[in-house]
């Protein structure tokens, strides 16, 4: 499996706007994904705290923050 083909995984908090915009626009995009809530995972929390919305791809991060449509087409490189 190359990069481009690997798991994307956006991890979110419960509540969160910006993961909620996140999530539609992969959708639009129609870019399938798995969606983690970190909230109570002490080790994601760690991980991604307030940088949620965070985007990886086979675990690398890509993108995180405001992830609006260009700034996902871009990172997806689509």
């Amino acid at each position: 499996m190359s990069g481009l083909d690997a798991k994307l995984v956006l991890y979110s908090r419960t509540g969160c706007h910006l993961c909620e915009d996140a999530e539609a626009n992969l959708e639009t995009l129609g870019q399938p994904f798995e969606h983690i809530d970190i909230s109570g995972d002490a080790e994601l929390e760690r991980l991604y705290g307030w940088d949620v919305p965070v985007l990886t791809r086979g675990g690398v991060v890509i993108a995180k923050g405001v992830l609006g449509r260009e700034r996902l087409r871009r990172a997806l490189e689509l």
